[in-house]
């Protein structure tokens, strides 16, 4: 047995007990506490098999682990379609008119809830009229000519790049013949040999023109109706890729810098019964842009063992990932991380991940499963982040299981339970590289 093994060991059999730290974050991230909490559980003491049908069988070892994360096919370059961060958070800012950002209340009954499960945007208030815009929500709410320092606050795109808008709404009417149409604005900004400049993409033609800013007129081409009412729909534009100087190429038909993206929803303009409209809500609005790789990140850490071992493991259909954080992947985890037996040297999670996997592997790896009671006052009900102590006069492992699955029946107090030995000893030799399919 490894010395790591012995000490882990010792400490079980000295103590019962099995800490882990918890470090506890607002929903802006701002640090709140360190929880410390007792994560043991020992069978048959605590958790008594019942059911005669426990087992154990051995895992054959693993020559590579892979996490495999399904890239976005479009990047979110504005990453608060929920409206979850705060409006004084300048880099994911919405600027709003005469809107709240909301979440039902507890116990309340509006007629639809978010999409999101978050918050969404609700709107009492409406447009009249075409010929006046009314600022709802936008990356800016100003028609104006802006600086360059407001211009580069904005999000960013690629050139020659296609860019989707879209974003869902729900119009609460007492009336279906209540007639809602929405405006909406998407303008690429950019700022070139001291000279800003805007060009507004143009719906009805699929292109780019010249934003002259008339406050008096507002063109046909940036409205939609709304097909439904009393339903959740969805608005999706597919922006067709831009390349400065296709609307004036004589004086910047030189630059070569990203696009700053201005996008303006305006209040929805209501005709018909007036009276029988309600509110309107929007949730999930996105900007983005087409991914420039392949939609499979496949991140894979090779065992440099020379035994003959042909069994991998997978990790599939993840969201988040540390190794794509230079991305602009909506489940990007930003941070630098570091294990316990390599504290100066940073790797992503996705590699911390994969050599765990392959640190179990190293070796036939028993696996147990089987029908628990919980007799264990705190906490209740048992859950995954649990370990189990599988200490029998008969059979005591050196080391605490990790749970795998686990179902459990509330009124019973049952819990079928799989779980397996881990092996902390000093890491495994690897190979670490990220491949795209």
């Amino acid at each position: 047995m490894g010395t790591i093994r012995n000490a882990q060991l010792d400490l079980l059999r000295n103590s019962g007990q099995e800490f882990i730290q918890f470090k506890r974050y607002d929903k802006d991230g701002v640090y709140k506490e360190t929880l410390v909490e007792n994560v043991l559980l020992t069978a048959p003491d605590e958790v008594i098999p019942i059911g005669n049908d426990m087992t154990v069988e051995y895992l054959p070892p693993i020559k590579k682990a892979e996490y495999i994360t399904k890239v976005d096919a479009f990047e979110d370059v504005h990453p608060n379609s929920h409206f979850m961060y705060s409006t004084s958070t300048a880099s994911y800012r919405w600027d709003v008119g005469t809107c709240d950002f909301v979440s039902p209340a507890s116990g309340s009954n509006p007629k639809t809830f978010p999409l999101s499960k978050n918050v969404y945007l609700d709107t009492t208030t409406t447009n009249a009229s075409r010929t006046t815009n009314l600022g709802l929500i936008g990356t800016t709410l100003q028609a104006t000519t802006l600086n360059q320092s407001e211009i580069e606050a904005l999000p960013q795109v690629n050139q020659k790049m296609p860019v989707k808008l879209e974003f869902e709404y729900f119009a609460d009417t007492d009336s279906d013949d209540v007639e809602i149409e929405f405006r909406f604005e998407l303008t690429y900004r950019f700022f070139y040999s001291g000279t800003g400049y805007d060009v507004e993409y143009n719906a009805q033609s699929n292109e780019f023109v010249e934003n002259t800013y008339v406050s008096s007129s507002y063109p046909e081409r940036n409205y939609t109706s709304v097909q439904t009412n009393n339903q959740w729909q969805k608005f999706t534009v597919n922006i067709p890729p831009y390349k400065a100087g296709e609307v004036d190429a004589t004086t910047i038909g030189q630059y070569t810098d990203k696009l700053y993206v201005d996008f303006r929803l305006g209040q929805p303009i209501v005709t018909g019964t007036t009276a029988d409209f309600n509110r309107l809500y929007i949730d999930n609005l996105k900007i983005s842009e087409a991914v420039q790789t392949r939609t499979t990140a496949i991140m894979e850490n090779k065992s440099r063992t020379s035994s003959v071992i042909s069994n991998f493991y997978q990790s599939k259909d993840n969201i988040l990932s540390n190794a794509l954080k230079n991305s602009k992947h909506d489940g990007r985890i930003l941070g630098d991380f570091v294990s316990r037996l390599t504290p100066n040297t940073v790797k992503p999670i996705d590699q911390l991940i994969t050599q765990e996997f392959i640190n179990d592997y190293r070796e036939y790896v028993k696996r147990f499963e089987g029908t628990f009671f919980n007799t264990n006052p705190e906490p209740i009900p048992i859950a995954l982040h649990n370990k189990l102590w599988i200490n029998f006069q008969t059979n005591q492992e050196p080391v605490s299981s990790i749970l795998d699955n686990m179902t459990y029946s509330v009124k019973k107090n049952e819990y079928k339970i799989v779980c397996h030995i881990p092996n902390q000893d000093d890491d495994v030799s690897t190979d670490f590289q990220i491949k795209f399919e």
